[in-house]
């Protein structure tokens, strides 16, 4: 009983202790989208204003609310730390960069502000993009760019491994955008908290769920079935609707998405601590993953794809997203395992993560769906 006490006092101390920041389901990702034709170059440059705030501080009065006054304020001091991220060159040679009138723009991830791009270059050639936003801040952050020449589209990734990327107008490759939408699947679900916690949610149970002289008499064929039975309802229902909502044959509001999702974390790790759902959780794994699909969408409706890589993108990006989860699974399962091994781990993981994961889903939901700030930014 004392270790089950201490266990429970251990969990919630760790989730209040928890960054902020890390309770935010959203991804830094900005977006680029340029056309270039000759030596100019024009387009767009969305980026998120929680990435602003984090770059520049925006939030002039502290109160966890950044207004539009307060980005006009800031104006000058944005364009100048922006012209300092993103440098273009065409041909070797700088391009002559300017930014347009800031607007602010709703998109699934939340509120960005749009920045009109034009910029031009002293020769032709290839289009050298060189981008650096937040790189020294957030390692988890991304630039999207999708370049448009004529007909071709060209879709490249920026991070701090490869912050520079050279668009050739005679070079066209299908496999380096399909690449893109493959690294963007498996990142999504890698730093998505929620998604991560659900799919450990569901599997805890499996594994380690059951006493420990139960346990011995499992077999290893017994144990892959029932992952295998789980993940797959998870994967199909994710992968229906990501089809259909970036389809747009379904949209939800991504307010209401992201509080179900978060739902869906805080129910799964109820279902830990009391496993009334013993026996049915691939249908818990479907219905909820039926949610999910639908954040994992956000990502692919936010870039605005042409038409011709609308197809391709989207397939390649769930493709992603199933490597990634694969590779959560691998790694989770052997963990989970080993804490199997000796009853008194065994109980007290079931405790710690089945409190976690239900305090992690409690807060989540608090915050997006009745906008309480849990925690002050």
């Amino acid at each position: 009983m004392t270790n089950r006490i201490f266990s429970a006092i251990a969990s919630l101390f760790l989730i209040l202790q928890f960054p902020a920041t890390a309770l935010a389901h959203s991804l830094s990702d900005s977006y680029l989208n340029f056309e270039f034709e000759n030596n100019v170059v024009t387009g767009t440059w969305s980026i998120a204003i929680q990435d602003l705030e984090l770059a520049v501080g925006l939030d002039a009065n502290n109160d966890a609310q950044i207004t539009w006054g307060e980005i006009l304020q800031k104006q000058e001091v944005l364009r100048t730390h922006l012209l300092s991220r993103l440098e273009l060159r065409m041909a070797g040679q700088d391009c002559s960069t300017q930014f347009g009138s800031f607007m602010l723009e709703e998109l699934n991830a939340g509120v960005f502000l749009h920045v009109p791009v034009n910029a031009d270059c002293v020769a032709t050639g290839p289009l050298q993009v060189n981008y650096s936003l937040l790189f020294d801040i957030d390692s988890s952050h991304r630039g999207i760019l999708t370049a448009i020449t004529g007909s071709d589209t060209h879709v490249r990734l920026f991070s701090p491994a490869t912050p520079n990327h050279t668009v050739d107008a005679e070079d066209i490759s299908l496999l380096a955008n399909l690449w893109v939408f493959l690294l963007e699947g498996i990142w999504h679900i890698w730093i998505g908290l929620d998604h991560i916690l659900f799919l450990c949610a569901l599997l805890v149970p499996i594994v380690i769920g059951k006493s420990r002289a139960l346990i011995d008499k499992v077999t290893t064929k017994s144990l892959f079935y029932e992952i295998l039975v789980i993940v797959t309802a998870f994967t199909i229902a994710h992968s229906i609707t990501l089809i259909v909502a970036t389809l747009e044959i379904i949209v939800l509001p991504s307010r209401f998405v992201e509080s179900v999702i978060a739902l869906s974390v805080a129910v799964s790790g109820l279902n830990i601590i009391w496993p009334v759902l013993r026996g049915h959780m691939w249908k818990l794994a479907f219905g909820f993953g039926l949610i999910h699909g639908f954040g994992f969408a956000g990502v692919l409706s936010d870039l605005s794809l042409p038409t011709n890589l609308f197809v391709s993108s989207l397939l390649s990006f769930n493709v992603g997203v199933e490597i990634g989860q694969l590779a959560i699974v691998l790694v989770l399962v052997p963990v989970l395992l080993l804490l199997g091994r000796a009853e008194i781990v065994r109980k007290m993981t079931l405790i710690a993560t089945g409190i976690g994961i239900t305090g992690f889903g409690v807060l989540w939901f608090l915050e997006r769906a009745l906008n309480v700030s849990v925690f002050s930014v």
